[in-house]
């Protein structure tokens, strides 16, 4: 599996390069700092944005004429919002609200990939150590919190729920902010908790329980954290937003080579531990999309309500964005 990354990786690099155009590559490297297209970015408060400040430092984004304004989002609906204000150019956000989205009616595309959903756990079913609930069939009547209901996690749940005999009206699910989740469980104000990224690593580490049924039922593959953009203005830039993701896909490929650098950025952008940032483990960063995948992922929103239609790719899947 690493070799057929590694070399989808490059493949990816290769055609970005020759899209771009070495001659522009020149040009660009040689703009004033009031050349620089400046594109503003709001990114993931959990994780897989580290490859902004890579990019940013490695000069990636000033050889290719670009500027970067980074800020920390709070919620992937609220990416959106902030793109349909037009208050940023780019967004980080993830699968089930975009999709939900698109299927709605709002013009938003997928413009480059951060991290698929692969068999390492990126999220999971979580319960303090000493719980009662000991299965799945336990949970009928207990409170479960995550941060989005209508999301992959959420999905899971619901199927891992189906498959011991129960459905969504046996348990209470509660909405949380993404930090939230473990601190709910500590507190007891639920039963058990998804977090996910940063905080499911956090949760392994501080001994919770795991019912790994959960994450079992992950769409392998399917697009787990992304850049998203205002279609018109993606249409309407297709040169900036091709070298955005060219400097970007660079930037994934050192962040894969040189996982004390992804530490190095936890450690200025985040408060989490310092133990836990220099023992985590960090998932492989993905430009490309894996269309097929994140089909079937959008079918299993569509069979538990979370979207009111099933889009077709090309919908949501801006159509120069890397592809897997």
């Amino acid at each position: 599996m690493q070799t057929n990354w590694m070399t989808r990786r490059k493949a990816l690099r290769i055609a970005l390069a020759a899209t771009a155009g070495i001659g522009a590559l020149a040009a660009f490297g040689a703009a004033s700092a009031q050349d620089l297209a400046t594109v503003r970015v709001e990114r993931s408060p959990v994780g897989q944005f580290q490859g902004l400040y890579i990019a940013d430092e490695l000069g990636y984004f000033k050889e290719r004429g670009i500027k970067v304004e980074i800020n920390v989002g709070a919620s992937p609906d609220g990416a959106l919002a902030q793109l349909m204000s037009n208050q940023k150019e780019l967004a980080m956000t993830g699968a089930a609200p975009l999709t939900a989205a698109v299927a709605n009616g709002m013009p938003v595309v997928a413009v480059l990939n951060a991290q698929d959903q692969n068999p390492t756990p990126t999220f999971g079913l979580m319960l303090k150590a000493d719980s009662p609930i000991k299965s799945m069939a336990d949970l009928k009547g207990k409170k479960i919190g995550l941060p989005g209901i209508a999301s992959p996690q959420g999905t899971a749940l619901l199927m891992a729920l189906e498959a011991a005999g129960m459905t969504r009206d046996d348990v209470e699910l509660v909405n949380l902010p993404f930090p939230g989740v473990l601190a709910a469980i500590e507190a007891g104000t639920v039963d058990a908790g998804v977090p996910i990224g940063l905080f499911y690593n956090l949760a392994v580490q501080q001994g919770y329980r795991e019912f790994r049924e959960v994450f079992d039922n992950a769409v392998q593959n399917s697009a787990a954290v992304f850049f998203a953009a205002n279609k018109a203005w993606a249409d309407q830039n297709v040169d900036l937003l091709k070298r955005f993701n060219e400097a970007m896909t660079l930037a994934y490929e050192y962040a894969n080579a040189h996982p004390e650098k992804v530490r190095e950025i936890d450690s200025q952008q985040t408060q989490l531990p310092k133990d836990f940032i220099a023992t985590r483990e960090i998932q492989p960063f993905e430009a490309g999309f894996d269309a097929a995948a994140w089909a079937t992922e959008a079918e299993h929103f569509a069979k538990f309500g979370f979207i009111s239609r099933v889009p077709d790719p090309s919908e949501y899947i801006w159509e120069h964005a890397p592809k897997q």
